[in-house]
């Protein structure tokens, strides 16, 4: 299963060369995850570290766009996990974007990670996916 969100790309999201510029797709991909760690794993205080972060762009997002963020977990870890992500413009028919981030469980008192709990784990398991999404 995959969670979605969705976002409407605001003028100021844009750069000279009228489509989206490219720091600005690193905060869509962390409101989609935000909405799926809050709704799922139902917290309002996210003990959550971004580690890692890639993306790849395959085509331009242009303001006014409704873009859709499909997002799964493709790797469940001993303190992380990672969330694939596929941005897609035109209502889900067209995709953008791959994302990939490791997030860590992170103990922000002591300054350590700490180990996905297994309530956790019960919960991201349904939105586990066999591997990272593809371009296809």
């Amino acid at each position: 299963m995959l969670y979605t969100n969705t976002i409407t790309v605001r003028f100021s999201e844009t750069d000279l060369a009228g489509h989206v510029n490219n720091a600005v797709y690193l905060t869509y991909l962390e409101e989609a995850r935000m909405h799926f760690v809050r709704q799922v794993l139902l917290v309002d205080e996210v003990p959550l570290i971004l580690a890692s972060v890639r993306l790849d762009f395959l085509r331009q997002v242009f303001f006014g766009d409704t873009l859709t963020i499909e997002s799964g977990v493709c790797r469940l870890g001993t303190t992380s996990f990672d969330m694939a992500h596929h941005l897609y413009r035109d209502n889900g028919h067209r995709l953008a974007l791959i994302g990939l981030a490791t997030l860590v469980r992170f103990d922000y008192r002591t300054q350590t990670p700490e180990p996905i709990s297994e309530e956790w784990r019960n919960k991201l398991t349904p939105y586990t996916t066999v591997a990272p999404l593809s371009r296809t």
